[in-house]
């Protein structure tokens, strides 16, 4: 049960106004499902539960109605459902505490897929927190920011510029009338990452204009311009290939840097980041070959939705790439054929023809969690099915160790392994390159979690002023943070750090720096605590053959390697170094996903001495286990309350050790030679589905330390 169920006595008029929708003429329906998706790929599996007593709201005017605004809970086979007639509408699910509302579907589409219909394409529906305030009222404004994308700028169609993004903003208005729903038409084009974060006062296109403005809802199209200076074609050399990848992990740690800016400055905010299409990796019409873009598109493009879905305060995808024609690795011509517009002077073939713009219109109305039904629905339809998937948070996992390196000064750095220590802070002081800390010795033990995402986070303010000298944290899945000697860059290697806090540099990538003199960094003083996440990903596989890409999850053994850094980033060729520290309250990893059960110890464990001085150790073993494993501790110890059974333990441990069957039981010899020293006590424990016994319980019946459980 994820939340508690609306009383009797509000859910009696909600009751009599559903039935009265039911009875109307007009009458039509939004329904779901709402679910726990183990896989995170936006589809419900056999085996998913479904999430009982969970809210979704829905807010709206129907066409010959007053305003809608009902809230449902979803049942006991996780259904909710809603009639309430021809209209404009906005439908918003409940995020609870412990639980993010998943990724959208984004797996790759073929127009051979039933319900594949122009211009909407299959369901990828988000949500935003737009009814979190209240229903939109008052001025109500749309930031509509990047490039050219949002701009809608081509020499073929669409003299109109920011067409769908105004288009989804009229739609806005339908569903709440009483909005005066406005949109800054801040996108530029041909612009980069790197202008999302310089102060540029000459038009809105900056976090700085935005923050200021303080927009209801920002829409963000940006990163292809990054690759236009460093375009390696159709043949890419390894040395164009390592430029445009610097360009994208720059972009990567810009739009980062851009979006927890925003997320954390403009409370009120709700924001979408576009999904990338590229003409150049669209080859079916043109012959082209484009090798680069169609390796590098998707990759962009997981990035983009991973970025989005792991900020501190989630944002939302709009699935334009899913939807556009593109070329998959193994040469098919995906999504909507012949979208892009090549004009006949070829002077534009990058953006949408008038329909891929309606295309685009679709996907960030959805993307809203807006629904229209009946005569206000482009393709008619008088009813809508969404589903929502949830991850749930299982663990939160903190560091054991830090390490100050290259000069950096950490005074008090266990503060930043406990979250939960009042605020006590690391203070870090940092100037010149190669300073740095790290953070790292992540617990890897728990292995009854089935590891789906990882947020890595980080809670910090800094003390001092930051002119020139700024920082940059982020995290490594192997604690490595630069491309070591030798490295050429390849969509299966590329991704070697996750950005978390500091843009792409203030002078980077230096193979192509855009900004040498600009510090890249929005909020480099921060006087209250700053809370700031990011998705951890690792690198996809792409085996022989195949048309996608794999995308495995992080693994308890990545954990074991995992490390965060705050690292100093200093401006190139300024003298001196800044008098500030950044204060780091904590680091932390989320893990997302769920738990399989942990079998119990071995029982009825007896000791009997053999001739020659061995043991036989008899139990009765765990239905189901595939193997059983000895731990062996000192007496006095656990007398003191301290078990020492796992590392550093005075004999063994002895995983998968060998045993007979003796009866209803089994029996373990240990041999004189594997014997601890003094009184010892014993522990079997078992692996049934590769998940391990407890590794020891208290006399309250609480679980000791898991990391004496090493036989994982």
């Amino acid at each position: 049960m994820l939340c508690a169920m609306p009383t009797a006595a509000r859910l009696a008029p909600l009751v009599l106004l559903l039935m009265a929708w039911a009875g109307s003429a007009q009458a039509r329906q939004v329904t779901g499902q709402a679910y726990e998706d183990r896989d995170a790929d936006g589809i419900r599996d056999p085996g998913e539960p479904l999430l009982e007593g969970l809210e979704v709201r829905l807010f709206g005017k129907p066409s010959a109605s007053p305003l809608v605004d009902a809230v449902v809970p979803t049942g006991g086979d996780g259904a909710f459902a809603f009639s309430p007639g021809a209209g404009c509408y906005l439908l918003a699910p409940a995020e609870p505490a412990g639980w993010r509302l998943g990724p959208a579907r984004w797996e790759g589409v073929a127009s051979s897929t039933p319900g594949y219909t122009h211009p909407v394409g299959r369901p990828r529906a988000s949500a935003l927190d737009l009814l979190a305030a209240g229903p939109p009222s008052g001025t109500f404004l749309i930031a509509a920011m990047g490039d050219s994308i949002a701009r809608n700028a081509n020499l073929c169609t669409f003299p109109e510029s920011f067409w769908y993004t105004t288009q989804s903003a009229s739609r806005l208005g339908c569903a709440a009338p009483s909005a005066a729903v406005a949109v800054d038409r801040a996108a530029v084009l041909g612009q980069h990452t790197d202008d999302l974060l310089v102060d540029d006062h000459d038009d809105l296109n900056n976090v700085f204009r935005a923050i200021e403005r303080q927009p209801s809802l920002v829409t963000l199209s940006m990163i292809g311009n990054d690759l236009l200076a460093v375009d390696p074609g159709s043949s890419p050399t390894p040395a164009q290939i390592t430029r445009a990848w610097a360009e994208i992990v720059d972009a990567r740690r810009n739009l980062q840097e851009a979006l927890s800016a925003m997320t954390s400055e403009i409370p009120g905010a709700a924001i979408v980041l576009n999904t990338l299409y590229d003409n150049e990796a669209y080859n079916c019409a043109t012959g082209s070959p484009g090798a680069f873009h169609r390796a590098w598109l998707p990759i962009v493009n997981r990035m983009l939705r991973e970025m989005a879905w792991g900020l501190a305060r989630r944002a939302s995808i709009a699935e334009a790439g899913a939807e556009l024609a593109h070329e998959n690795q193994a040469g098919a011509c995906l999504g909507f054929t012949g979208q892009i517009c090549r004009d006949l002077f070829g002077l534009d073939n990058i953006h949408p023809t008038q329909q891929g713009y309606t295309v685009l219109r679709e996907k960030l109305w959805e993307s809203f969690g807006g629904v229209l039904l009946g005569s206000q629905d482009p393709l008619g339809r008088t009813s809508r099915s969404v589903d929502y998937g949830y991850l749930r948070r299982v663990r939160r996992l903190l560091p054991r160790s830090h390490e100050a390196r290259g000069g950096a000064l950490v005074a008090g750095g266990a503060a930043a392994h406990d979250d939960q220590d009042g605020g006590a802070s690391a203070s870090i002081q940092l100037g010149g390159a190669g300073q740095e800390a790290v953070f790292s010795s992540f617990p890897d033990w728990y292995d009854e979690i089935q590891i789906v995402k990882v947020i890595a986070g980080v809670r910090y303010a800094t003390s001092g002023v930051v002119n020139d000298d700024a920082y940059r944290m982020e995290a490594s899945l192997t604690g490595q943070f630069g491309p070591p000697p030798g490295f050429v860059p390849s969509p299966t290697t590329w991704d070697i750090a996750t950005p978390i806090v500091g843009g792409g540099g203030p002078d980077s990538p230096p193979e192509n720096p855009d900004y040498p003199s600009a510090r890249l960094l929005v909020l480099p003083d921060v006087d209250a605590p700053r809370e700031v996440t990011a998705t951890l990903t690792k690198n996809p596989l792409l085996p022989a053959g195949a048309a996608d890409y794999q995308w495995p999850a992080v693994t308890h053994e990545d954990l074991a390697t995992t490390a965060i850094r705050v690292a100093s980033a200093p401006l190139a060729g300024t003298p001196g170094n800044d008098a500030y520290a950044v204060e780091l309250d904590a680091v932390w990893l989320d893990l997302y996903g769920w738990e399989k059960p942990r079998p119990p110890e071995a029982s009825m464990l007896e000791v009997a001495a053999l001739p020659g001085g061995a043991l036989a150790l008899s139990f009765q073993p765990v239905p189901g286990a595939q193997r059983h494993n000895l731990y062996t501790g000192s007496l006095s110890s656990l007398s003191a309350g301290i078990y020492d059974h796992g590392p550093g333990a005075p004999a063994g441990p002895f995983c998968a050790v060998a045993s007979e069957d003796a009866g209803t039981h089994r029996v373990i010899t240990l041999e004189s030679g594997n014997l601890p020293p003094g009184d010892a006590y014993f522990l079997v424990t078992a692996h049934v589905d590769d998940v391990e016994s407890p590794a020891g319980l208290r006399s309250s019946g609480e679980e000791i330390d898991r990391s004496r459980s090493v036989c994982r």
